[in-house]
């Protein structure tokens, strides 16, 4: 299995010219893996309706040297929907357990955007020895806002298919960042619509994630900040600094409950990573391979 040719020239464009394999993992999972084995391996995980090639922005300032294993969490991207819907963060955990144990040998540096950072954060905690360095990239890491989670998810709430569009063309001028990003390039833009829509039948084209992911507490799993005290491994914290998702309040209070902990801010909101694609792929580089040789290798 492997990415059309369209799929393939959108990710080289945003890469430098550098295409993933595709992998399966099981059944379900699909993943995208770049570089060869050479330590240090990272595992990717993305946020909330996104899929592995958000990643591919960050590609350049990390390959070749290391060695990215992207995967789509369940529900989203190539990988499978759950029947009946599982999407709590045990369940995105078990994802990545199994992703760890196919394609990347520990330990990892894990690193996770957004809901993938809560995830990340989890797996940390829970798999001291299989997480050498752990990388937080705007995630809320405290419990659900009821009213934030009413406006953003009430309508979509008990839905699990998107809208439909008649078009290709249709479905990939309606792809948005939610919420909004400013100065995400063009190529970037055109590479995460491409792999974010699907024909669901003829003449039905929408957005590949099941929409049962987005209930109302979210994964399910609450306030973590207390958890946060379990991990041990050096953790880098990124954020935007226009970012209402994880705000300066918020980013003090992670770096200060997590021990070894530093945080570093960007221009931009939540998606700055897509934006900044290289600026942030330096920033994780710098870091890991800043690390001492203990902590580094795989």
């Amino acid at each position: 299995m492997g990415l059309s040719d369209e799929g393939r020239a959108r990710t080289a464009a945003v890469t430098g010219g550098l295409v993933p394999a595709a992998v399966r993992v099981g059944d379900a999972l699909h993943c995208l893996v770049w570089g060869d084995d050479t330590p240090p391996t990272a595992v990717l995980i993305h946020g909330n309706g996104g899929h592995a090639h958000w990643w591919d922005p960050l590609v350049p300032a990390l390959v070749p040297g290391w060695r990215l294993v992207a995967l789509d969490l369940r529900g989203h991207g190539e990988s499978a929907w759950t029947e009946p819907p599982r999407y709590r963060i045990a369940d995105f955990a078990a994802d990545v357990d199994r992703v760890v144990a196919a394609l990347a040998p520990p330990p990892v540096v894990l690193v996770g955007h957004s809901m993938g950072g809560r995830v990340a954060a989890w797996y940390a905690a829970h798999h001291p020895d299989v997480v050498r360095a752990l990388v937080l990239i705007d995630t809320r890491l405290v419990d659900v806002d009821p009213a934030g989670a009413a406006q953003w998810r009430a309508s979509v709430t008990g839905k699990r298919h998107g809208r439909g569009y008649p078009t290709r063309d249709a479905a990939l001028a309606a792809f948005r960042f939610v919420p909004d990003e400013p100065d995400v390039p063009a190529a970037v833009i055109a590479d995460l619509a491409h792999h974010a829509v699907i024909e669901r039948a003829r003449g039905d084209w929408t957005f590949r994630f099941d929409r049962a992911v987005l209930t109302l507490d979210a994964d399910g799993a609450g306030d973590l900040m207390e958890l946060l005290r379990r991990i041990r491994c050096p953790t880098l914290v990124l954020a935007g600094a226009d970012s209402w998702v994880m705000d300066a309040r918020q980013r003090a209070a992670v770096v200060a409950t997590i021990p070894h902990a530093v945080a570093r801010v960007f221009p931009g909101g939540h998606h700055f990573l897509v934006a900044r694609g290289r600026e942030v792929g330096d920033a994780l580089r710098a870091f890991v391979d800043g690390l001492p040789a203990s902590e580094r290798g795989r």
